[in-house]
């Protein structure tokens, strides 16, 4: 990578190297997961339980940065598993609380053991890797907090080519 910066540069865009970063962590995640059948999503769900106790499906969503839509079915399927429950709030039926069984705090357990099993191949010390953390924390907050100066304009995109 050139030491120059140059925000026009694919290399050096923030957005990109993002983009690379995630798509390297979840092969990373893949490989640590195996065949388990353990994804990335139902893996931030248990981390999310596992850490704030029960919580409602928004409270999940808002926690876990899912949309309900998406995690509405991801904890269906779960529960069907048996690593979480998902209950009624007597107070508001409209409301479900979702919880870990102890399979699910079994689960998490493990899975936290592997990565950071696998983890120890990387060359960062804990103290880099908790300031990466923070940066993009912070970068993550004023970027959702921030539109755009402007909306690109470029009218329809023209229809899928259908001979190729």
């Amino acid at each position: 990578m050139n030491d120059q910066y140059d925000p026009i540069s694919l290399e050096q865009l923030l957005c990109f190297n993002v983009y690379s970063l995630n798509r390297a962590l979840n092969r990373f995640y893949q490989a640590a997961f195996g065949e388990t059948g353990m994804t990335y999503p139902k893996f931030v769900v248990l981390s999310a339980l596992d850490e704030a106790g029960p919580l409602t499906v928004s409270e999940l969503s808002a926690r876990a940065s899912m949309e309900p839509s998406t995690l509405s079915p991801l904890l269906k399927r779960m529960a069907e598993y048996g690593v979480l429950t998902r209950i009624r709030a007597p107070e508001d039926e409209r409301r479900v609380v979702v919880q870990l069984t102890d399979m699910g705090r079994e689960a998490v357990t493990l899975v936290r053991e592997a990565v950071l099993e696998g983890l120890k191949g990387v060359d960062l010390d804990p103290s880099q890797t908790g300031q990466i953390v923070k940066e993009l924390g912070a970068a993550r907050a004023r970027i959702e907090g921030t539109k755009p100066a402007r909306q690109l304009e470029l009218g329809p995109m023209p229809p899928p080519l259908t001979n190729c």
